[in-house]
Formats: structure tokens, C-alpha cells, sequence
């Protein structure tokens, strides 16, 4: 995911928080990857899937500054929100690269 395709996501015309937003890019692309290898870049569908996950995820951290739901109650707060844990669970049936090896 580029840095343009995040500010179009956020609605972001400055270029103010271009920093903060490129390592919020990093950080997105790190997380998934440490949760699910890198199998999953070998097919499209499944990378433009980690791109929607990319965008989630930083605009929850941009935005919430967190992937959690706040519906009321502590145990509540600390609950992952359904569509990353969802994505992730799909991601991570890839599997890894062997062909490195």
C-alpha cells in the first residue's frame, strides 16, 4: 500500500502527518506478516485483501489509536475488532514461501 492510497482512504489532503502515516504503513505490514507469514503474497486476491486489512488497520491506529471496539464494558474495550481477526484468519492459511529456501 502506498502512502497516497492511505491519504485517500482518510480522507488526508495535507501532507502534515505524512511521517506518522508512513510508519503506521510499516507498522500495518509488520503486524500481518508477523501474524500470518508472507505465504499469502503469492496470490492477488489475497494481497488486495491485506491491502483492505492495511487500510483498517491504520486508520484504527490513525484514527482510535487502537483495533479494539469500545462497546461499554472493560472485557468489551479489549475485544479485536471481527474483520481483522477474520482477515488474519484468512491470511495465515497461506502458506510460507519455500521457494527462498
Amino acid at each position: 500500500m502506498t502512502l497516497d492510497e492511505l491519504k485517500l482512504y482518510l480522507y488526508i489532503d495535507s501532507d502534515d502527518e505524512d511521517t506518522y502515516l508512513n510508519e503506521l504503513i510499516e507498522i500495518s505490514e509488520i503486524y500481518i506478516e508477523s501474524c500470518v507469514g508472507t505465504g499469502y503474497k503469492q496470490d492477488e486476491k489475497a494481497v488486495k485483501l491485506s491491502n483492505l486489512l492495511m487500510k483498517k488497520i491504520c486508520s484504527d491506529l490513525y484514527e482510535n489509536r487502537g483495533t479494539g471496539i469500545d462497546s461499554g464494558s472493560i472485557a468489551q474495550r479489549l475485544k479485536q475488532d471481527i474483520i481483522v481477526t477474520t482477515i488474519l484468519d484468512k491470511l495465515s492459511l497461506y502458506d510460507e514461501d519455500v521457494t527462498s529456501l
